[in-house]
């Protein structure tokens, strides 16, 4: 080998077939509603299943429809899983996306 030619650096990640993603354009411009339990605890921090269920049955959930919905809780309560889930199983025909947490998460 010629001297000149061991020091050629060859960039082979550049002739490779790897697809470069901007992930930034993957990000939604779109505003995060977000559904608070908190509205639906007896005295703000308490979770009656027969009423909670009740309400949820009973409210308009097309105001959701094709929005990103974040459900949260924003009281210092201790709220069972299956609370949630039930909210995303009402949410789920409607809504775009349902994220668990608030704008930030």
């Amino acid at each position: 080998m010629k001297a000149n030619e061991e020091n050629v650096i060859v960039n082979k990640v550049a002739q490779s077939a790897i697809i470069t993603l901007d992930l930034e354009k993957f990000i939604s411009s779109d505003s995060i509603i977000i559904f608070d339990l908190t509205d639906f605890l007896f005295m703000k921090m308490i979770l009656k299943e027969k009423d909670f269920r009740e309400e949820m049955k009973n409210l308009d959930w097309n105001i959701y429809k094709n929005k990103i919905v974040g459900i949260t809780c924003t009281a210092d309560a201790i709220i069972p899983l299956w609370a949630y889930m039930l909210v995303a199983t009402y949410l789920q025909p409607e809504a775009r996306e349902i994220i668990y947490g608030n704008e930030d998460k």
